[in-house]
C-alpha cells in the first residue's frame, strides 16, 4: 500500500502532469515556429508592396513632375490624341500584368470629347467635390502622400488589390492634384503569399489597416468570432482557439509601414501529429512497468524484511564498550547485501569499543594538560613578581635608572605575552615600544631620541601584538646607533577614513637598498630579515593580502617603514 500510495501515485500523477506540460511546451514551440514563418512571408510581402510603392515614386517624378514644377499635360488632357498619349505612358507602366491608372482632380472643368466613367484603367477625370469622389480616395487623402492597399472594384464588377497614392502639389501640400492607382497586385502577390508549403485545411490571410481581407490562400475561410478577434491587434503574436471541436494555432503577423496583418491557421492535429497518441502509450507502457515493479518489490520484502528485523534486534543489544556476543545474528554471516551490511556493523562496534577505550585516555591525558597549563601560566606571574619586587629594592637604595630598566623590562614581557593572545589595542602596542625604546636609549647614551605623534583615536583599534618593536630595533642597530646624538627615529601612527597607518622612520646616512627590504618582506631572501617578514605575514594572516608592511625612501635620508591596518575595534575576549 505505501508502494503504490507514494511510488506509483506520484509516478502516475508527474508522468500525467509531464506529459502535459511537454504538450504545452510543444504547442508554443510549434506557435513560436508559424510565427517565425508567417513574419519571414510577412517581410517578402513587404518588400513586394516596398517595390510597388518605389515604382509609384518614380512614375511620379518621371511623368508627373520636372523637379518641383508639375508637368500640366495631366491637367489639360481634351483631345482624343492627349487621351491616348496619357493611356500609352500608363499602359507601358502596366506591362508586369498590373493596371496604372491616373485620376486627376478636375479642378479646372475640362471636358472629353470621349465618356470616361467607363474605363477600368489608363487616364480619368474626377469631380473636384468630395461626396462625389470614389470611397477608396478618403483613406489616401488622410496618409497625405503615403500610399494604402485596398480592395477596389473596377467598373465591370470585378474586384482586385490596389495600392493607393495621392498626388500632391509640390508647392502646396495640402492642395492633391489627383490619385495614382496601381490595379491586379493579386498577379505580383500571389507568388509571395503561395511560397509556404502549410499542412492541409490550413488558411493564410492578408488584412490591410482598415481590415479588409486583401488576399487569402487555403481551402478553410476564416470564422467570423475569429475575424473580430484578429481586427485590432497591432504587433506579431499567437495563440491557439477551439472551433468546431477542434484546437486551432493561429500566427498573426504585423507590418508597421503598411499596417498589414499576415494572418496563419493552422489545424493543431496537422502539426503536432501522432504525439497525443504517443504519450498515451508511453503512460500505459509506464504502468505495466509499475506492475512489474510491484510484484518484484513484494519479492523483495520477503527476503529483505525478516534479516532487516534481525539486524535492528543485535543493535538494540548492543553497549559501547561491551563486546557483542558472536552467536548473535550468525545467520546473519552470508554473502548477499545483508552479510556485507553485518560485517560493517561488526566492524563498526569494534572501532566504536576503542574509541570508548581511547576517548577514556583522552579525558586523562586533558586533565594532565590542564596541571600542565596552570603550571605554566604560574611561571609567568612569578617572573613579574620577582621583577616588581627588583624595581622595589632599587628604587628603595636610591637606583632609579636600575628600577626604571626594570619597569621597562616587565612591561616588555607583559604586553609580549599577552596573556597568550595575539590581538592587542594599539595603545599598548605603543606602551610596549615604548618600553622598548627606553631599554634601547639606556644601552646607547646620548646616540638617538625618539619622537612620538600619535593620533590617540587609534590607540582604540587592534593590531597584532609587537610589530613596531622588530622595525624600531632595525632603525636603531642599521641607521643611528652610531650617529653620536644626531640620531632621530619617530613613530608616528595616524587614523584615515578606513584604516589605520604606523610608520617608523629613522633619519640614518647610510644608503639603503629599497628593492632588497621589499624583497624581504615579501619572503624572496629567505636566509635575511626574519623580523620584519614576520611582521608582514602576522599582518597579513589576521587582515588579508590588502595590509602589510613597506618600504619607502626618506626625504633628506633615512627609511620609512609603514604598515597599514584596517580599522577595527578591539574587543577582550579574555
Amino acid at each position: 500500500m505505501a508502494f503504490a500510495l507514494f511510488i506509483i501515485g506520484p509516478f502516475l500523477i508527474v508522468g500525467w502532469v509531464s506529459a502535459y506540460k511537454t504538450e504545452r511546451s510543444m504547442q508554443e514551440e510549434l506557435g513560436r515556429t508559424m510565427l517565425q514563418l508567417a513574419k519571414q512571408n510577412h517581410a517578402t510581402i513587404a518588400k513586394s508592396m516596398s517595390a510597388v510603392n518605389d515604382k509609384t515614386i518614380t512614375f511620379l517624378g518621371n511623368h508627373l513632375f520636372n523637379r518641383t514644377e508639375f508637368n500640366t499635360f495631366w491637367s489639360n488632357v481634351e483631345t482624343l490624341g492627349q487621351m491616348k498619349r496619357a493611356d500609352e505612358i500608363l499602359e507601358r507602366w502596366s506591362s508586369d500584368g498590373t493596371q496604372y491608372s491616373l485620376y486627376m482632380i478636375n479642378k479646372e472643368d475640362k471636358r472629353t470629347l470621349v465618356d470616361l466613367s467607363g474605363k477600368e484603367s489608363g487616364f480619368k477625370y474626377i469631380e473636384d467635390d468630395a461626396s462625389k469622389m470614389p470611397a477608396w480616395s478618403e483613406r489616401a487623402l488622410q496618409k497625405r502622400g503615403a500610399g494604402v492597399f485596398r480592395l477596389i472594384a473596377s467598373p465591370a464588377g470585378v474586384t482586385s488589390i490596389s495600392f493607393v497614392r495621392s498626388v500632391l502639389n509640390a508647392q502646396n501640400y495640402n492642395d492633391v492634384l489627383g490619385f495614382l492607382v496601381v490595379s491586379n497586385l493579386e498577379v505580383y502577390l500571389t507568388r509571395d503569399l503561395l511560397n509556404i508549403q502549410l499542412p492541409e485545411r490550413s488558411g493564410i490571410f492578408l488584412f490591410n489597416d482598415v481590415n479588409e481581407l486583401l488576399m487569402q490562400a487555403g481551402s478553410d475561410e476564416l470564422p467570423e468570432d475569429s475575424l473580430s478577434a484578429l481586427a485590432n491587434p497591432e504587433g506579431s503574436s499567437y495563440h491557439f482557439a477551439g472551433e468546431g471541436g477542434e484546437r486551432w494555432l493561429y500566427a498573426l503577423s504585423y507590418e508597421p509601414e503598411y499596417h498589414t496583418r499576415l494572418v496563419y491557421r493552422v489545424p493543431l492535429q496537422s502539426v503536432s501529429g501522432g504525439s497525443k497518441e504517443f504519450q498515451w502509450v508511453i503512460m500505459a507502457l509506464s504502468a505495466v512497468y509499475l506492475v512489474l515493479v510491484l510484484l518484484f518489490v513484494l519479492y523483495l520484502l520477503r527476503i529483505v524484511v525478516r534479516p532487516l528485523h534481525r539486524l535492528v534486534a543485535i543493535t538494540k543489544i548492543y553497549e559501547p564498550g561491551v563486546p557483542l556476543d558472536a552467536a548473535h545474528g550468525r545467520e546473519l554471516l552470508r554473502s548477499d547485501e545483508f552479510g556485507i551490511l553485518y560485517g560493517a556493523f561488526l566492524k563498526m562496534t569494534r572501532r566504536l569499543d576503542r574509541s570508548f577505550e581511547e576517548n577514556y585516555l583522552m579525558k586523562i591525558e586533558q586533565k594532565e594538560t590542564e596541571l600542565a597549563t596552570l603550571h605554566s601560566q604560574i611561571t609567568p606571574h612569578l617572573l613579574y613578581n620577582t621583577l616588581d619586587s627588583i624595581y622595589w629594592y632599587a628604587v628603595g637604595k636610591g637606583n632609579r635608572d636600575v628600577g626604571g630598566m626594570v619597569k621597562d623590562l616587565s612591561r616588555l614581557l607583559r604586553i609580549g605575552l599577552s596573556k597568550g593572545k595575539t590581538m592587542i589595542p594599539i595603545g599598548e602596542e605603543i606602551e610596549h615600544a615604548s618600553a622598548y625604546c627606553r631599554l634601547q636609549m639606556k644601552r646607547y647614551p646620548d646616540k638617538f631620541e625618539v619622537l612620538y605623534d600619535i593620533d590617540e583615536e587609534a590607540k582604540k583599534y587592534a593590531t597584532p601584538k609587537v610589530i613596531l618593536q622588530p622595525l624600531i630595533e632595525n632603525a636603531i642597530f642599521h641607521a643611528v646607533s652610531g650617529m653620536d646624538g644626531e640620531g632621530e627615529i619617530r613613530i608616528r601612527i595616524r587614523c584615515t577614513d578606513a584604516e589605520i597607518e604606523m610608520a617608523v622612520e629613522d633619519n640614518g646616512f647610510l644608503p639603503v637598498d629599497i628593492g632588497r627590504l621589499e624583497r624581504i618582506t615579501r619572503g624572496e631572501l629567505a636566509d635575511k630579515g626574519y623580523g620584519i617578514r614576520n611582521v608582514h605575514q602576522r599582518v597579513q594572516l589576521h587582515f588579508g593580502e590588502a595590509f602589510g608592511l613597506s618600504y619607502a625612501p626618506r626625504e633628506g635620508g633615512g627609511v620609512i617603514a609603514k604598515i597599514n591596518l584596517p580599522r577595527r575595534e578591539y574587543k577582550n575576549t579574555h
